[in-house]
């Protein structure tokens, strides 16, 4: 068995991850012996979202290739865990389809899966990946951690039917604009923004708003090290997101909700906006999507952007080889290939309304909010602000989320707020 931690380290993950494979399609050992089958680990289990498109495109390769055969294993959010104990018995799958998150980071670092540049060379697939994503993915030792396959855009939804019902003509690209809709919507009882303040998609955004105030250097500093109370940015920038809090901009205990139950508000339309990222803006009906636009969140005057911002990324799922994957170069060589074929890419741009890092494919005409995020998010009246993922280390993200649900209780000040995300990264 190839060592990939050092005993100390693989006792420590091995009892922290000692439950099996919930969930899954098979059994935790995935017989990867077999030639002639190709065992891919994802999050597409039947039901979840994008899970028919990649059902269908599995069909076509097994159809094309008929002497392949794909056996697949499914995971929620515990993926990462059911990996890692996997592999340390040398029983993981050859193939996972998961985003660059939490512990993810490191898996190249130790070992736990091959970097994958000389295979984006030699099976001529470089060129097919955009210059940002191939960035993304690739680590400061120059390693590409895994094939970059689809991104997300992040932008704020907002709702024109309630703005409109509230007297506010268009979405706030300022401050003063926001604040002016806020009192506006109060005076319509309209909840202005829903979010799941008990969650990681609340996190985002107190550190979206947060870095109002915070130049990119120093976001990136603070999100890998802490130390928000001793950084006078970071403090003037929770000093907004509470000046903004208590100024009504969220719905009633947001410190409670999480994202499925934000998602549930904006598409109920019982909120006038909601910050989303691209997988939920997919889910948005038709009805709604007519009169929904996409927008940025608007930055103070004296701060560090001088437009709206939004998060764009392009680490939403990647194709990760491991090192059993390694041993059937033939078949992954296919498997990844036929992901990257233009016909294949745009299945899923076309029937989920996946953002794709591919060159060359057209946008969604099914689905065209994602397609309008995409313009937005890509375009040049927002700014882009620094994605926490690509920066906070995998250990604090959980205690970073039960400190987020303090900054959105109403009157909690910066200085407790500061204390806890502190507090986060010690723990």
């Amino acid at each position: 068995m190839k060592r990939w931690l050092t005993v100390g380290v693989a006792g420590a993950v091995a009892t922290a991850l000692a439950t099996a494979c919930t969930g899954c399609g098979g059994p935790l050992d995935p017989g990867t012996d077999d030639p002639h089958t190709l065992v891919v680990h994802s999050r597409f289990a039947p039901g979840t979202y994008g899970a028919d498109t990649y059902a269908s495109v599995v069909a076509q390769f097994e159809r094309e290739n008929p002497d392949v055969h794909i056996k697949n294993l499914y995971n929620g959010d515990d993926i990462f865990n059911s990996f890692e104990t996997a592999r340390l018995a040398d029983k993981e799958a050859d193939v996972l389809l998961i985003n660059l998150y939490d512990k993810a980071y490191s898996w190249t670092e130790l070992g736990a899966t091959p970097p994958v540049n000389r295979y984006l060379k030699e099976w001529g697939l470089k060129d097919r990946v955009e210059s940002r994503a191939l960035k993304a993915w690739t680590d400061d030792k120059g390693r590409v951690r895994a094939f970059p396959w689809t991104g997300f855009t992040w932008p704020v939804l907002v709702n024109s039917k309630l703005l409109h019902r509230a007297g506010v003509e268009k979405p706030p690209r300022t401050m003063p604009e926001l604040r002016a809709a806020l009192k506006a919507l109060r005076a319509a009882n309209i909840p202005a923004m829903t979010i799941g303040g008990n969650d990681w998609s609340g996190q985002k955004f107190l550190m979206q708003v947060a870095q109002g105030y915070m130049e990119p250097a120093v976001a990136k500093r603070v999100f890998s090290e802490g130390g928000y109370c001793a950084e006078p940015q970071a403090r003037k920038g929770l000093r907004l997101f509470a000046q903004l809090r208590d100024a009504g901009l969220f719905v009633k205990g947001a410190q409670g909700l999480n994202a499925d139950q934000m998602n549930a508000d904006y598409l109920e339309e019982r909120a006038a906006m909601m910050p989303a990222i691209s997988s939920t803006i997919a889910a948005v009906p038709a009805p709604l999507a007519r009169h929904t636009e996409i927008a940025g969140f608007p930055v103070p005057s004296d701060g560090t952007y001088d437009k709206p911002t939004v998060y764009n990324g392009a680490t939403s799922t990647g194709i990760w080889l491991t090192p059993n994957g390694t041993e059937k170069p033939d078949l992954t060589e296919k498997f990844v290939k036929f992901l990257y074929r233009k016909d294949v890419v745009q299945k899923f741009i076309d029937k989920s309304g996946y953002v794709m890092t591919m060159r060359g494919q057209r946008p969604s005409k099914g689905r065209p909010l994602v397609s309008e995020s995409s313009r937005v998010t890509h375009g040049d009246t927002v700014s882009e602000a620094v994605m926490p993922d690509d920066y906070v280390p995998p250990a604090v993200s959980t205690p970073l989320n039960r400190a987020t649900s303090l900054a959105y209780t109403r009157g909690t000040d910066v200085q407790a707020m500061c204390k806890a995300l502190d507090t986060a990264y010690r723990s």
